[in-house]
């Protein structure tokens, strides 16, 4: 029996498979950083996880993007 293909997720979101490998790591890694609160944002529909694709957009973009630098703290006179 050919294994069961799941719908297709709505528009604008992605099936937690489908989110890791656009993340490039593990369905259980998502599963760790949801517990964590870390990652992208997850959602439940019809008993799966699912993820926006803006979601997954946007985390990979603020990754991408460089810390700001922290100053020196300024000298102080003896």
């Amino acid at each position: 029996m050919p294994a069961k293909t799941p719908p297709p997720a709505p528009t604008g979101f992605m099936w937690i498979e489908e989110a890791a490998k656009a993340l490039g790591v593990q369905v259980s890694t998502l599963h760790k950083w949801r517990y964590r609160n870390v990652g992208p944002d997850a959602v439940r529909h019809a008993g799966r996880l699912m993820y926006a694709t803006a979601g997954i957009e946007g985390y990979l973009k603020a990754l991408a993007t460089p810390a700001p630098r922290r100053l020196p703290r300024p000298a102080v006179a003896a």
